[in-house]
């Protein structure tokens, strides 16, 4: 019987970019992977950590009382250089609270006067726990938050944030592109890494 992975979010987009990177780096090969929608009534994490890689160890850590699987979580978001960590892990929930992703940029560019691209970075913490394993990796991106939305592909904040040394969006790019120059990829990479070590 195969051991059990699961992928603890709730993200469409972020649970199929999980799959591909898994895939990429040949990750948990001998494992049985699942996500949410294959346990009920899991309830939600309380996120209160002040740190991207805080909460992905509070989501990982609550997954895993719950299912007795190893789990892999993650929190990310972006930061703009200027603003001390903001929306930082509250990235997601200012959307919310503001009704969208445009509101939370319209807000940003209103604390900065005639400027089309903001200088930010993306992050992603990733967090593997389970009885006897713990991973913890972060991996980041710099570029440029603008204005208005550019491109149809991608999810959350992809049409606003456009990595340095590139013209284009994340939400522009060929999917490919977009998954191997991401700061999910980044951490993806370091977890292979270490996981390659440890065995």
């Amino acid at each position: 019987m195969k051991n059990s992975l699961l992928l603890g979010t709730s993200n469409a987009g972020k649970l199929q970019e999980f799959l591909f990177y898994i895939e990429h780096f040949n990750l948990f090969e001998n494992f049985q992977i699942h996500d949410l929608n294959d346990f009920k009534d899991l309830g939600e994490p309380i996120e209160d950590g002040k740190t991207f890689k805080k909460n992905a160890e509070i989501k990982s850590k609550y997954f895993l009382e719950k299912t007795n699987s190893l789990v892999l979580c993650d929190d990310s978001g972006f930061i703009v250089n200027d603003l001390k960590d903001y929306p930082g892990i509250n990235t997601a929930r200012e959307a919310r609270k503001m009704g969208g992703e445009q509101k939370v940029i319209d807000f940003i560019f209103s604390k900065f006067e005639n400027l089309n691209y903001i200088a930010s970075s993306f992050f992603c913490s990733i967090c593997v726990l389970g009885k006897k394993e713990k991973y913890n990796v972060s991996g980041s991106i710099p570029g440029f938050v603008i204005k208005e939305k550019r491109g149809v592909n991608g999810f959350g904040y992809d049409p606003y944030f456009i990595p340095k040394y590139n013209n284009k969006t994340f939400a522009e790019m060929e999917k490919s592109q977009k998954l191997l120059n991401s700061h999910r990829y980044k951490a993806f990479e370091k977890l292979s890494t270490q996981i390659l070590q440890d065995n």
